[in-house]
């Protein structure tokens, strides 16, 4: 059965790379940009690398109106202005995935995390967006790992939120080969998941990595 998401904020880091993976599971991808320019260059390279025929770019307003599933991977910086834009275009029975982690760079250049008023960013924008349709999944999955496609995966994504819509995030993310989603519970374990970046960014660093990942044992 062909699905279509949307994906704003798909022109770099995580959300090009998810492009590509869902594009190459067969996935209709909507690649929602501030600028329709970018967004329809990365439409064209994803389709491209994987030979998906239903790959567009649009603004992220467009991306957001096309799609029942959105996922959400801008910056923490820009997740107000885009929840404020793409509010009024959601359908009612819009799920909204958050893989947004509350990161900024230091003056030496290393990544700090922000501690988000309500806990997490995907609890934020769920308060911002309304509905209780937000869950929290990717955001500790690495992007370098998920754009290289000859590069087997091999990892867990843990899924929060209401458990009917995230359900249907977690079939979704399962048409990715090698990467298995569990659930953990409501959208309030997002401020657990959202911190381990942090731990596994200093574990590339440790150990010369660009992928380092988690699997979860005698699950």
């Amino acid at each position: 059965m062909s699905v279509s998401v949307a994906i704003l904020g798909g022109t770099a880091g995580l959300g090009r790379a998810l492009a590509f993976r869902l594009a190459k599971s067969g996935c209709g991808v909507v690649i929602g940009s501030r600028s329709r320019e970018r967004a329809v260059r990365a439409a064209e390279e994803v389709a491209q690398r994987t030979g998906s025929r239903n790959v567009v770019g649009a603004l992220n307003e467009g991306a957001a109106a096309a799609a029942r599933i959105i996922f959400v991977t801008v910056p923490y910086t820009g997740l107000y202005e885009v929840a404020k834009k793409v509010k009024p275009l959601l359908r009612p029975d819009s799920i909204i995935v958050s893989c947004v982690v509350p990161l900024e760079s230091d003056l030496g250049g290393a990544l700090e995390y922000l501690e988000p008023p309500d806990g997490s960013a995907a609890e934020a924008l769920n308060r911002l967006i309304g509905g209780d349709r937000v869950v929290s999944a990717l955001t500790h999955v690495s992007a370098y790992e998920l754009e290289d496609l000859e590069r087997p995966l091999n990892c867990d994504v843990v899924v929060c939120g209401k458990r009917e819509n995230a359900e249907e995030v977690m079939k979704l993310l399962a048409r990715i080969e090698g990467l298995r989603p569990l659930y953990a519970g409501g959208l309030r374990y997002s401020r657990i998941t959202e911190r381990l970046t942090v731990l596994l960014i200093a574990l590339n660093r440790q150990y010369g990595s660009k992928s380092a990942g988690i699997k979860f044992t005698n699950i």
